[in-house]
């Protein structure tokens, strides 16, 4: 961190220390400034004009204070945030200017360079939104270089649910229908932050909202159907024929996660084995050929699994359970601890208390996405207390606590008292 500390020298200095004179004029300026006594040679060594000698740590302290910080430690924890508020600053700086183009060429930039993108992109539309100025919001999200296709999936991963946890406490039905009729909001924030515990609330609004719109592209129209009908399983409402009828069919060119999506959806309502057959083919032959894509096919039909305990599903879910262990980006650790969990269920469910608490022990949660972290969350409960009742352990009463809580504050009828007392009885 010294050379850090010599620099940020030069800055408060607003001087390049070059020579002999730069260090005498540094000394005599810190001591005017600070009345601290400081040799010229020990500046020389420092930016190396004489013999390199390491600065005594009341010298850093000296040096530190001068360059307004209160010693050399707190030089050290808090330069990177000197660092980097000139970042964040002209992010505001440029929103405060109500000038389209010149945000629009700040973000652009910022993309070009890979400097924060993402978070830079989120605090922008954040703030419009505040501000409700739907005309900016518009052209931010039909701008070129923003759409879907130009940002690689885990830049449009962390712009989906940075934006959309802000609409959890965010209302304003008008400007949000409006967002929604636009492709590329409905690209980076509607099917990217999928929030599970509010299909009945603010979620939920949004899909009824979209099931009436007639120009919907297709992409869309194939998500809100997948919806739709998890929804009605999760409400405990008989799935209707025409939610069958929308519900798409298997595409090789559909995107991974939907792709999943829809051969869960379709296992669970199949109603012969030829029907599973047929597309547990579909799914083999993907993950044959798209290999690197299996842990974004097969975390929807592990959410799935977990709920329906539709036995065929299950049993094809936990076969490939070897192929789910990517984690090239940040958001596959979401996908994998999701996997685990339902993997936990088939552990208790044959008996294996020690390795699913195991496996329960060590699953990152704190990687989950938050937009099914509620769900996820509440089975993770159970588990525990299943795994603690089964194996009489002290801390039983507590983890039913705990399980009974969740389970109070999730708004579907399907998670009942009789629906968990029932999990491992469906085998």
């Amino acid at each position: 961190m010294i050379d850090e500390l010599k620099n940020e020298l030069e800055k408060t200095f607003s001087r390049k220390i070059e020579d002999r004179g730069d260090c005498e004029a540094l000394v005599q300026d810190i001591y005017e400034k600070t009345g601290a006594v400081l040799s010229y040679n020990t500046l020389r060594r420092m930016y190396g004009l004489a013999e390199y000698r390491k600065p005594r740590e009341s010298t850093l302290d000296q040096l530190s204070v001068y360059c307004g910080f209160r010693s050399y430690k707190d030089f050290t924890q808090r330069y990177t945030e000197i660092d980097t508020w000139p970042t964040w600053e002209s992010i505001y700086v440029v929103l405060s200017l109500n000038e389209p183009n010149a945000l629009l060429e700040t973000l652009h930039y910022r993309k070009l360079r890979q400097e924060q993108f993402t978070i830079s992109f989120t605090i922008v539309v954040r703030e419009l939104l505040n501000r409700r100025d739907f005309d900016m919001l518009k052209v931010l999200f039909e701008f070129p270089a923003f759409q879907f296709a130009a940002l690689p999936y885990d830049e449009v991963a962390q712009i989906g649910v940075l934006i959309g946890l802000h609409f959890r406490n965010f209302d304003d039905p008008v400007l949000e229908q409006k967002l929604l009729l636009l492709h590329n909001f409905r690209d980076l924030v509607f099917k990217i932050f999928v929030d599970y515990g509010r299909l009945n609330s603010k979620y939920g609004s949004w899909i009824s909202f979209l099931v009436q719109q007639d120009d919907i592209d297709v992409e869309t129209q194939d998500f809100i159907a997948c919806l739709a009908l998890w929804r009605m399983i999760l409400c405990n409402e008989k799935i209707t024929s025409k939610a069958m009828e929308q519900l798409p069919q298997l595409d090789l060119k559909q995107h991974p996660i939907l792709f999943g999506r829809i051969f869960g959806m379709r296992m669970h309502a199949a109603r012969s084995e030829k029907d599973r057959d047929e597309l547990i083919q579909q799914m083999q032959y993907r993950l044959a050929t798209q290999p690197h894509l299996a842990t974004e096919l097969l975390y929807e039909p592990s959410v799935q699994s977990l709920v329906l305990q539709n036995s065929a599903l299950s049993n094809f879910v936990i076969s490939k359970a070897s192929l789910i262990n990517d984690t090239k980006f940040w958001y596959h650790f979401s996908q994998v601890a999701i996997h685990r969990v339902f993997q936990v269920s088939v552990l208790i469910s044959n008996g294996q208390y020690a390795k699913a608490l195991g496996v329960l022990e060590n699953i990152p949660f704190g990687h989950i996405r938050h937009g099914y972290r509620e769900f996820i969350e509440l089975y993770v409960a159970f588990f525990h207390w299943v795994i603690a009742k089964e194996t009489k352990c002290h801390q039983t009463e507590s983890y039913l606590v705990d399980f009974e809580s969740r389970l109070g504050k999730m708004p579907y009828p399907i998670f009942t008292r009789a629906y968990f007392s029932a999990y491992f009885k469906n085998d």
